[in-house]
Order: C-alpha cells, then structure tokens, then sequence
C-alpha cells in the first residue's frame, strides 16, 4: 500500500496541472455554445424579414399598379410603386 501512494500521486499529478492551466474550460465550452445559438437564431430570423420584406415589396407593387391604373388614386399608386420598387431593391441587396 505503501508503495501505491507515490505512484498514484505521479500519476495525478499531470491531470491536476493540466486542469490548472484552464480552470474555466466549461465556461468556455458553454459560452461558445450560445453564441452559435445565437448566430443560427439571428439567420433564421434574417431569412424570415427577407422573405417578408419580399412578399410586401410585391404586394405594394400590384397594389400600386391597381391604383395608379384606375386612376382612383393616381399619385398614391406611383408612390406605392416607387416604394415597392425601392424596397425590393435594397432587399435584394441584402
């Protein structure tokens, strides 16, 4: 028994420096695995305002049209238009 000891201690004696020189590894570990749930939550919702912006900037065009093509409201329809164009544009930008 006597002679265990000092071979169980040359043995711990590397994992207790090796865990000394990073004491904060989970904390690393756990930090890590939030950003890149954070990063994969901000592409989906960049995706979703994307494919939104895109749908309204087609609705905004054909409502636009509908209006500045029966002359009901005119100046509104090529506004419309306009910002349904300009919309588009800065979307597919992105």
């Amino acid at each position: 028994m006597r002679k265990l000891v000092p071979v169980l201690l040359i043995l711990l004696i590397p994992l207790v420096v090796a865990e000394a020189q990073n004491p904060f590894s989970w904390l690393e570990d756990s930090i890590k695995g939030l950003t890149e749930a954070a990063i994969e939550l901000l592409d989906v919702l960049k995706s979703s305002a994307l494919m939104i912006a895109r749908a309204l900037s087609g609705t905004l065009i054909a409502l636009g049209l509908v209006l500045w093509g029966t002359d009901i409201f005119g100046y509104k329809g090529k506004r419309l238009i306009i910002a349904g164009l300009v919309m588009l544009f800065i979307v597919e930008m992105i």
